[in-house]
């Protein structure tokens, strides 16, 4: 493990707690393994149906599965899932709820750069959120690690918050630049005392090394949020300001939020490399 993941391991650790309380507003966790529409933004659900199809008796695992919404979402669906972070304060409170709910599931935490308990062409689907890759040093281990550990033909679907809306100032109006796209960190934070570091990277960051593990692009969307709550705060709870979707008070807005993309691991072993831009 790197020594920023290592640091990043002992933030979420330690924060684990304080996210255990904020995750309990609305309940979300306890509704989203009934209702997946609660577990994804951007157009990921609408992707995981496209590609992987009917869950039921597939194996599908969460990378950085943090809250845990889309693995709980995952189950509901009929997949069989195995939900991997590099906290394990994180899995053992997505663990207690996911007893608490019902849901037989298993938890293994293990660095997303190798993923190295879990074994070769195991599963079905991959799949990642909100929040995963802004705490990742090197994209390309992950994508190669997604690559192993999927069966041929099996899909990566992931949604993040889209690189474009990273440069800009934390503000309704004016639309101000707070640094240059092409920094992409990494940025280090320190709270309680625990030090953690951040990237923000670029489209090309990211699509670039997937392409070159060989995975194969599938489907790339855009979006705007759906919910106001995305430009309010980190609640859980749904947005009470529906003027913030609207780029005319929010020109935010009008910059896509969501980057949705579905990958593919080749039903065989030929693999080109494409590059984007």
């Amino acid at each position: 493990m790197s020594e920023i993941h290592e640091a990043n391991r002992r933030y979420w650790d330690a924060s684990a707690g304080d996210w255990e309380q904020l995750r309990d507003a609305g309940q979300r966790w306890r509704r989203c393994h009934q209702e997946p529409t609660l577990a994804f933004d951007g157009t990921a659900l609408e992707m995981l149906r496209e590609f992987a199809g009917d869950l039921a008796g597939k194996h599908a695992c969460v990378i950085g599965s943090g809250d845990n919404l889309a693995a709980f979402a995952l189950v509901g669906m009929g997949a069989a899932v195995t939900s991997t972070d590099i906290s394990a304060q994180q899995l053992r409170i997505a663990e207690g709820r996911a007893a608490d709910l019902g849901l037989e599931m298993a938890f293994v935490r293990c660095d997303a750069a190798d993923l190295a308990p879990l074994a070769d062409g195991a599963f079905d689907l991959v799949v990642s959120t909100n929040g995963f890759f802004v705490w990742i040093a090197e994209p390309a281990r992950v994508f190669r690690a997604v690559k192993r550990v999927l069966k041929p033909g099996g899909h990566y679907v992931f949604y993040d918050v889209h690189p474009f809306l990273r440069p800009w100032k934390d503000q309704r109006t004016p639309i101000e630049m707070e640094k240059p796209y092409f920094e992409t960190g990494p940025f280090a934070y320190t709270e309680a005392g625990c030090p953690s570091h951040e990237y923000n990277w670029t489209l090309g960051g990211l699509l670039n090394p997937l392409l070159e593990a060989g995975l194969v692009l599938r489907r790339l969307s855009e979006d705007p949020a759906r919910d106001s709550r995305f430009w309010e705060d980190f609640s859980y709870l749904p947005g009470t300001d529906a003027s913030l979707l609207d780029w005319r008070s929010n020109p935010r807005a009008g910059l896509p939020v969501w980057l949705t993309v579905a990958a593919q691991k080749p039903p065989g072993n030929n693999a080109g490399s494409q590059r984007v831009g």
